[in-house]
């Protein structure tokens, strides 16, 4: 496969129609008893001959699942364990991933060496975090500019193993968490190339609160630049803004929530200075039940690299009957897909 043939299929498992960018609810589900899974409508359980039920149906893997609103749902697995996916078709999408050019140098022979039936506490992106024991049953070692580095592999899924590593510009042109090279299921003593044009982003940056990804093991931290690979994620970030909104209309604080960095600020021009996205959230839910409803109509937007500034009318509805407008500014700030800061110049009604 070519490095352009790579990239597109890497496009299409990001960006397709069932790319990861669309996945807006997952879960697991084994044992006879029902339960509920976050964010997926109905009860699921295993029955006794080891099928998938939802509700009182049997589900096939692979088989598509319709929901309310368009969303569409699959379900794969045997043997009494079955994971469980949600897609929203429209869901906002990166609309580019910028990439360090390719360059062949970054191209080496790798080996895996044995380290049987070992396992290592990886730190995994859950909210707090959590560390969790994970099978890692080879080492990947490598020769770059001279110098031998020996790079931790991990299998956080039956067949397959992934290097998350950091380097030198982890932190600032790529991501703090470290960026992923997804290897091939290969015999320790085996040979492989090892593409570090090929080092890809976490599945994390797409949807924070759903996947919850690990961060690389101790000791996988490479102190070079490694120049090659993913970078950002890229979006439309007038959509994305737009989107932030659409949840706060619909009640949506978790999803909301998850469109921002946890260390987020928001700003009023209420005189109450700065707070944080899950203060300034909380805050909204405990002021919402007068309200019947509200609606966000933009009136113009303005981007540039990783900002939007927009205008727009909050329509706001009371249960008693009331209606008024707010007319607003707000500016929004972004890194790496996530909202990092908002400022909002409201005209309150007077």
């Amino acid at each position: 496969m070519t490095y352009e043939e790579w990239r597109q299929a890497r496009w299409d498992e990001v960006a397709g129609p069932g790319g990861k960018a669309k996945v807006v609810a997952k879960g697991t589900v084994s044992g006879h008893e029902p339960q509920v899974l976050a964010g997926i409508p109905g009860e699921w359980r295993v029955n006794e001959a080891g099928a998938l039920m939802h509700a009182n149906s049997e589900v096939s893997s692979g088989v598509a699942l319709e929901f309310d609103g368009g969303l569409v749902g699959f379900a794969g697995g045997a043997d009494g364990h079955y994971g469980v996916v949600v897609m929203d078709p429209k869901a906002p999408a990166p609309s580019d991933i910028d990439t360090y050019p390719y360059d062949p140098a970054w191209v080496f022979e790798g080996e895996f060496r044995a380290a049987e039936g070992r396992r290592v506490e990886v730190e995994h992106l859950t909210s707090p975090r959590t560390t969790e024991s994970v099978l890692a049953p080879v080492d990947l070692v490598v020769t770059i500019n001279g110098t031998e580095h020996v790079l931790t592999v991990i299998e956080t899924m039956p067949g397959q193993r992934l290097v998350v590593f950091t380097d030198e510009t982890s932190g600032t042109e790529t991501p703090g968490i470290g960026r992923w090279l997804v290897l091939p299921q290969l015999e320790p003593g085996t040979r492989l190339t090892v593409d570090f044009n090929q080092a890809t982003l976490s599945h994390h940056h797409l949807a924070p609160s759903i996947f919850t990804c690990p961060l690389s093991p101790p000791g996988n931290h490479l102190p070079i630049r490694v120049e090659a690979g993913e970078r950002a994620f890229m979006y439309d970030l007038k959509d994305k803004a737009i989107t932030y909104l659409r949840h706060l209309e619909n009640r949506e604080w978790d999803a909301a929530r998850a469109m921002c960095s946890p260390t987020a600020t928001v700003w009023h021009n209420d005189g109450k200075g700065d707070s944080s996205i899950q203060e300034n959230i909380a805050g909204m839910a405990a002021q919402i039940e007068p309200i019947e409803s509200m609606r966000y109509d933009i009136t113009r937007q303005f981007a540039q690299d990783g900002e939007v500034l927009q205008q727009h009318v909050i329509n706001v509805v009371m249960k008693d009957g009331a209606l008024f407008q707010v007319d607003a500014a707000v500016y929004f700030r972004f890194e790496d897909g996530l909202i990092t800061r908002i400022e909002e110049y409201a005209s309150l009604p007077g």
